[in-house]
């Protein structure tokens, strides 16, 4: 449990350094935008294909596609849960409320929290499970996912929005190791890829840190109650769920203590640019944003600390 603290408290501490260069102008809105797009389209990218192609093995237990499905289960009850708890509600806030629920940080913080927490064979594996998880959330939270969500009447769904590069760099490398490719590939090729790769993980916290500082905080006393009801289904009864469902069906491995990390995570970091692209309220999911990964401080090491205890998984 100490443990688990510890590496969440690491991760807040570069959140926070960025959030300070951020507020401080040392990382302006042009730096930023150039970090986010150079992580988002080289960085993880080459941190998917690197660790794959070098550590993904034919016979993975699970397979591959289980964490497609998986990404699919977590969103789908998220979802239910979020749209159940706004569907009488009175406010305006209905889908920005449901994407705050359904969404969650599924790639910076877990991956940064496996370079921190744990060893290195379990940490190779915990990495190829989120890259494997992403192609399936990916899928859901750029393309198919949001257009269920904010869909306007009349608007039509493009397929193109599935390809991103962090999907096409993770199928590519399976597709690799699945086809014998990865033997021709040479070491003095992945060397670099894979240093670039792992820079992720600090840049990914810094990033995180300053689009927290970009929210506007001064509306949010009068919008704190439904904040709070986001919050509290997604940080307490989604993991709940889950935990129940892994520790009824005794799921007491990585792969168990992968989807109580992947449920317990607070609202994906960058689901305030897709809600802006879709002309809702950008403003209040920010916040939302903002006050789930301040509460996943806590929430993080409880949920976890719980699968541990009842589980009797360790590493």
């Amino acid at each position: 449990m100490i443990e688990i603290s510890l590496a969440v408290v690491k991760l807040t501490l570069i959140t926070v350094l960025g959030y300070y260069f951020y507020k401080r102008s040392v990382i302006d809105q042009k730096v930023l935008n150039f970090l986010t797009f150079f992580v988002v389209n080289f960085t993880i990218p080459f941190l998917a294909f690197s660790h794959i192609v070098g550590n993904l093995e034919r016979d993975i237990k699970p397979p591959p596609f289980v964490f497609m499905l998986l990404s699919f289960i977590i969103f789908g009850g998220s979802f239910i849960l979020g749209y159940i708890f706004s569907f009488k509600r009175s406010h305006e806030f209905k889908k920005e409320f449901t994407s705050l629920v359904s969404f969650q940080n599924c790639g910076y913080l877990p991956l940064s929290m496996a370079a921190f927490l744990f060893p290195v064979n379990m940490k190779e594996k915990f990495i190829i499970y989120t890259f494997l998880y992403m192609v399936g959330f990916d899928i859901i939270f750029w393309s198919v996912g949001t257009h269920f969500i904010f869909r306007e009447k009349g608007e039509q769904f493009k397929l193109k929005s599935i390809f991103t590069p962090p999907i096409i760099a993770t199928i590519s490398a399976v597709i690799c190791v699945y086809a014998g490719i990865v033997k021709f590939i040479p070491q003095v090729l992945l060397g670099p890829i894979k240093m670039m790769g792992d820079t992720s993980f600090v840049l990914s916290m810094l990033i995180l840190g300053c689009w927290l500082a970009r929210i506007d905080t001064t509306s949010l006393r009068k919008k704190m109650p439904i904040v709070l009801e986001a919050s509290a289904l997604k940080l307490i009864i989604v993991p709940l769920v889950f935990l129940i469902f892994v520790v009824k069906f005794d799921v007491s491995s990585i792969f168990g203590l992968f989807i109580i990390i992947q449920a317990a995570m607070p609202s994906a970091a960058s689901l305030p640019i897709v809600v802006n692209l879709h002309k809702a309220d950008s403003e209040f999911v920010s916040q939302g944003v903002l006050f789930t990964h301040i509460l996943s401080i806590f929430t993080i090491p409880l949920w976890v600390g719980l699968y541990l205890k009842f589980s009797h998984f360790y590493f």
